[in-house]
Parts: C-alpha cells; sequence; structure tokens
C-alpha cells in the first residue's frame, strides 16, 4: 500500500482545494494519504463467529442438561469453597 504522510499547516489553498479542512484554517495538521487502488488485504482465518460457532464445547451425551438453578448452586458452592 502506498503511503504518503504530510505535516503542514492548513492555509487558505489548502482550504479552497479541501472544504473538509476549513474548519483547521491556520491549524498544523497531519494529513496522510492512502492510495485506494490497492486492494484490500483479505482475511485468512475464522471470524470471531465463526470460531465461536466451529470450537464451542459440546456436552457429553452422558451428562444431563444443567438448569440455572444447578448452575447458580455450583457457583455459590464453589464461592463458599465446598466440593462439588
Amino acid at each position: 500500500m502506498n503511503a504518503i504522510k504530510l505535516k503542514k499547516t492548513v492555509d487558505q489553498a489548502m482550504a479552497e482545494a479541501l472544504p473538509e479542512l476549513r474548519p483547521l484554517l491556520g491549524r498544523r495538521i497531519e494529513l496522510i494519504a492512502l492510495d485506494s487502488n490497492d486492494e484490500p488485504k483479505r482475511r485468512t482465518g475464522y471470524t470471531i463467529d465463526d470460531f465461536l460457532t466451529h470450537h464451542r464445547l459440546r456436552r457429553p451425551a452422558e451428562v444431563a442438561p444443567l438448569s440455572l438453578d444447578d448452575i447458580e448452586d455450583a457457583i455459590a458452592r464453589g464461592a463458599r469453597d465446598e466440593d462439588l
């Protein structure tokens, strides 16, 4: 990717050429220009959603589903350092 970085004070000519800079007239700015013709890099690997979907822990078939009460009880017992 080609990039140009400039540190300039916004003068009247710049503000006329780039109206977006008008509010910064008289201020020192850092302007970074990126080549928009470059194709963005393609991401490889998983997105967070893909990772969570494909790597979710599965409950073993021999273990019964837990209710919210079961989970809360286990948390409370753990907080009291009781055997689970």
